[in-house]
């Protein structure tokens, strides 16, 4: 019995030992952070802006994971469903932990009660792209098409509630009109497909379309903010030159699982926030349109109850259907 006492003291004791070990300060190893659309996006972009920086930051690698599919409810599910130790984390954005819960049966996941919000990244509008060649010379040409022709083009986007559906959705209930919707599993596909001519237009995030107008493969007609962006001079609101009362703005930022640690949450919240805060980052996102958005961990979570709260008014004002 004594032997077996002794057994058992040095088993709980190695036991601590190894706890000890296993909660030294964090990060202790590689985090994982997990873009739910593919290469190339306007999440994947923005994340592989921030990541080597907040790598430094954290002393740990932090590594990119891209998990696209389902207007980005693949990787969120994943990251739902992950252990809450601060290890895995999300790319999200106004679809992921937005809209989706509006515009799908069953996401597989709630946006809000699933997750713990770390930071915001930036904000920004979305520009309405047609292709080099297209007839299309304005915003009141595409209007005046449509009008005549109820249905008679189609534009695409990467996955229901994505940003350029639903800047699609909001401009076809203002102007009254109807477009055929192609979901893609990311933007480059809709930029291929546009560029090729197997689609007319589409509203796109400023990060992915800017390079394209500026090559001349793709023709900006109007973007979606309240004021002209300093990445696309001399393109004007839409709002400005045909469909008064349109806005659309959307945002990107950074999730734990719900159940991971304050201390942990805290932590990375206030490290991806300075990151954004630093001028280089700031800058390369001012050139790409965006607006840099550092609010974290608390302010981050009231944004998101506003923004979700919105949403909800949004996608009923405009009868928006989940499919």
């Amino acid at each position: 019995m004594q032997l077996v006492k002794h057994i058992v003291f040095y088993v709980m004791c190695f036991t601590s030992m190894i706890s000890v070990a296993q909660t030294g300060p964090y990060p202790q190893k590689t985090i994982t952070m997990i873009v739910p659309y593919t290469a190339g996006g306007g999440v994947d972009s923005i994340a592989r802006l921030i990541v080597p920086a907040l790598s430094e930051r954290l002393g740990q690698k932090v590594l990119i994971e891209n998990k696209p599919g389902v207007s980005g409810m693949v990787g969120a599910q994943y990251v739902a469903k992950a252990p809450p130790d601060g290890y895995t984390i999300l790319a999200g954005n106004t679809t992921t932990n937005a809209t989706n819960y509006y515009l799908t049966k069953n996401s597989g996941y709630h946006p809000i009660k699933d997750f713990v919000p770390l930071s915001l990244w930036d904000r920004g509008p979305t520009v309405l792209v047609v292709p080099a060649n297209s007839k299309f010379q304005s915003v009141n040409d595409v209007i005046k098409e449509l009008k005549s022709k109820p249905g008679s083009l189609n534009y695409g986007s990467s996955g229901l509630g994505s940003a350029h559906h639903l800047s699609a959705e909001v401009f076809m209930h203002l102007t009254n009109t109807k477009m055929q919707h192609v979901p893609y599993k990311g933007g480059p596909g809709v930029m291929a497909d546009l560029i090729g001519g197997q689609l007319d237009l589409t509203f796109e995030v400023i990060p992915v379309a800017s390079p394209f107008i500026k090559s001349g493969r793709l023709r900006a007609l109007g973007v979606s903010s309240k004021t002209e962006i300093p990445a696309l001079p001399g393109v004007k609101p839409i709002a400005d030159i045909a469909v008064p009362g349109f806005q659309m703005e959307t945002w990107k930022g950074a999730f734990a699982p719900a159940g991971t640690p304050p201390e942990i949450t805290e932590k990375l919240g206030r490290e991806i926030a300075l990151v954004i805060q630093m001028p280089h980052i700031q800058q390369k996102l001012q050139e790409l349109g965006l607006i840099p958005d550092y609010r974290h961990n608390q302010e981050f979570k009231d944004f998101l109850q506003q923004d979700f709260a919105m949403w909800e008014k949004l996608v009923k004002d405009a009868n928006i259907k989940a499919e």
